[in-house]
């Protein structure tokens, strides 16, 4: 990158926990921004996310570490009497605020965008959800796998003919979901330099997967006729399929139009 610390003197609170609102609090903080990460008493769960399984273990919480890289940490009962307090000293300092916690239990503590955004209108509020902030879902907590993989239908696509669904690779949808939040506050803090105002924006999981599998899920909009799951012995297009070498590797054949 030309200019590393492109966000320097940007403050950044996150409230989230796991993968995607930490991720992205995290590439801000790579490219310079001061990020006040607000754990439990007791420390995020994903402090030991090296010893759930499928993850491979190790002594080193690498987990944590790859999405909590770069912070500044505080811990915090949200459910205290004085915590609203904190948070509005937080609020009035960031320029972001991360948020992930789930509608139902970020009412009660008083930290929708309506709360929060009141103490500071040049705020960006970022709202990272499982299943999108509307519709029977919303109040859902979500995960990588039921959010982004399953509901989204990659589960089922990405898989041959005849096998059934797999274990996808362990934060893959999270990652992709970190991005798109990021862009969404990259966007607002743009807009904001222009305008002088701050901004709601929001993603989900959910929407994340949608925006992957978008070319199916569009074919299937248009009444496209598809070809069913992949087969390997018999592919739609034999230029896009997987073969193996004569030393055992696979090898991808692609036919490329200029």
């Amino acid at each position: 990158m030309a200019e590393e610390n492109i966000f320097s003197g940007l403050k950044v609170v996150e409230l989230a926990s796991f993968i995607a609102g930490p991720a992205a609090a995290t590439i801000l903080s790579d490219f310079g921004a001061d990020v006040i990460k607000v754990e439990p008493p007791n420390g995020e769960l994903w402090r030991h996310g090296q010893n759930i399984p499928p993850q491979p273990h190790s002594e080193v919480p690498y987990p944590f570490q790859l999405s909590n890289r770069n912070k500044r940490g505080v811990a915090l009962n949200l459910k205290a009497a004085s915590a609203q307090q904190v948070l509005e000293r937080l609020a009035k300092w960031a320029d972001v605020f991360i948020v992930n916690t789930p509608h139902p239990a970020r009412k009660k503590l008083k930290l929708e965008y309506d709360d929060v955004a009141q103490w500071n209108p040049r705020l960006i509020y970022a709202d990272l959800t499982g299943f999108g902030e509307k519709g029977p879902d919303a109040a859902l907590p979500g995960f990588d796998l039921t959010a982004y993989w399953a509901r989204s239908g990659l589960l089922y696509m990405t898989r041959d003919a005849g096998a059934p669904p797999t274990w996808p690779v362990s934060g893959s949808g999270d990652n992709a979901t970190a991005v798109a939040i990021y862009a969404g506050i990259a966007t607002a803090l743009y807009r904001r330099e222009r305008t002088g105002k701050g901004s709601y924006v929001t993603t989900s999981l959910l929407a994340t997967g949608i925006w992957s599998a978008g070319v199916f899920i569009q074919a299937a909009l248009c009444g496209a006729n598809f070809y069913g799951l992949h087969d390997r012995a018999h592919p739609a297009n034999a230029a896009l399929n997987l073969y193996k070498s004569s030393d055992g590797t696979m090898v991808r054949s692609r036919r490329y139009s200029r």
